[in-house]
């Protein structure tokens, strides 16, 4: 008796550190991908090259980072998921720190596109294996988001005090009417940016020697049994519904966050002629209040059902956008309330709906990394399309956009809500076949 409680204590603390070390992993996701922007500016006079040149770092390393989740699906299939996720983060960690060392610039596109591809592939596992430990419960999809958005909020903070204050000599030279070239030259420079990259890369190797230890310690509790969901089969009616999950998840594309980049964008161009100070201080706080989403989704996956969350985020959703499309250009103060009212419903919209999700149908590594595969792509996809049609029809377009994706959400939820009942009524016929049971 007493062997068995302490094999139960040892999976339970296997389980605790497993999920501790997931999180940790989504923290360091977040802040690599914050700290982009801000290191742009150093990295740029490190480089000698123009703002156009500099400005292809992000992008290179976003779409790499999509690839990555597609690259995690035939890795999965060969390798042990601690072995790849150790594998992946160490040389994640390497690449960190030769972005700000090397005095090339397509060294460090290398690098950034390797990062990508890396952190893609960490990232699919990561929700892959927090989706297997909590089978039938939300709160470490709510944890998961709420480490990556504290990543996201700390990345700036952090590197912040390491970039210098360089200054930029610039001279134009008109060749014709209507082209001009640039020629950009980087002036003295105290940055220290070299700093902040090396301890995100000491966070990483951090995580690697103990991602090492519990894989050793992993080798017996690991082993579990994990038939708990594997209560049916997973027919042509579960595909359909993991469809139109997935569906909702590319086209809202981690909406708070999409609506978040583009949020200066409107501000500076709208008839509100808002400073580029204001809407800065407006975005950080909007970030900061999907953070809040996030922990408020949290408590309310306590209370209420997954299903009931996700209902209210929609409705809530589409309250804030609607709100938004006829208020946001009359004053500053209703574009203020309206973007962190829409930020606070979709913060914890994502994780409710692979909660949901995984309460209907049998959910695999394989599926998880499909779904992030398509949010990566819905969340770069849905923002350019939107950048450009604010850009070239007008700056409220935002908010349209973002009422047509969320009634598209809502209706393809409704049909999903439909396809859950026939899933469980075939579930419960299978039951009873299985147990041997007939209803009087």
């Amino acid at each position: 008796m007493s062997h068995a409680t302490s094999r139960k204590n040892r999976d339970s603390k296997c389980a605790y550190m497993e999920l501790a070390l997931l999180l940790a992993l989504s923290g360091l996701d977040g802040l690599i991908d914050s700290c982009f922007g801000p290191s742009l500016h150093d990295l740029q006079c490190l480089y000698c090259v123009s703002v156009q040149t500099i400005s292809t770092l992000f992008p290179l390393y976003a779409g790499f980072k999509t690839a990555g989740s597609v690259l995690y699906m035939p890795l999965q299939a060969v390798f042990d998921v601690y072995t790849l996720i150790m594998v992946c983060v160490f040389v994640s960690s390497c690449l960190v720190l030769v972005i700000p060392l090397c005095p090339s610039f397509w060294l460090a596109a290398a690098a950034s596109s390797g990062l990508g591809l890396t952190g893609g592939v960490v990232n699919s596992a990561r929700v892959a294996k927090i989706g297997e430990i909590g089978q039938e419960k939300a709160i470490p999809f709510h944890l998961m988001g709420i480490a990556m958005c504290t990543g996201n909020i700390l990345g700036p903070l952090i590197i912040s005090p390491f970039l210098g204050n360089t200054t930029f000599q610039s001279e134009a030279i008109n060749i014709t009417y209507d082209y001009v070239v640039a020629s950009i030259e980087c002036g003295a420079s105290d940055s220290k940016i070299v700093y902040a990259y090396v301890s995100f890369a000491s966070f990483g190797a951090l995580l690697v020697v103990l991602l090492a230890i519990l894989r050793y310690d992993l080798r017996e509790c690991s082993k579990k049994e994990s038939h708990q969901k594997n209560r049916y089969t997973f027919g042509k009616l579960n595909y359909i519904f993991v469809s139109l999950e997935i569906l909702i998840i590319f086209i809202g594309g981690a909406a708070n966050f999409v609506y978040g980049t583009q949020l200066l964008l409107f501000g500076t161009r709208s008839n509100l002629q808002i400073s580029k100070t204001i809407m800065s201080l407006m975005t950080s706080s909007f970030y900061a209040v999907t953070l809040l989403g996030r922990f408020v989704g949290v408590l309310v996956s306590l209370a209420v059902s997954q299903l009931c969350l996700v209902i209210s985020c929609l409705v809530g959703a589409l309250a804030g956008s609607g709100f938004l499309a006829f208020t946001a250009e009359i004053s500053v103060e209703f574009l203020w309330v309206g973007s962190h009212f829409l930020g606070l419903f979709y913060a914890p919209l994502f994780a409710a709906l692979l909660s949901w999700c995984g309460e209907n149908v049998t959910l695999n590594d394989k599926l998880y990394a499909i779904v992030i595969l398509f949010d990566l792509a819905g969340t770069s996809l849905i923002s350019l399309i939107i950048g450009q049609i604010m850009f070239n029809v007008e700056p409220s377009m935002l908010h349209y956009s973002m009422v047509t994706i969320v009634v598209i959400q809502i209706v393809v939820f409704f049909c999903l809500l439909v396809i859950a009942k026939g899933i469980r009524r075939k579930t419960e016929d299978e039951c009873t076949v299985l147990t041997g049971r007939r209803d009087p």
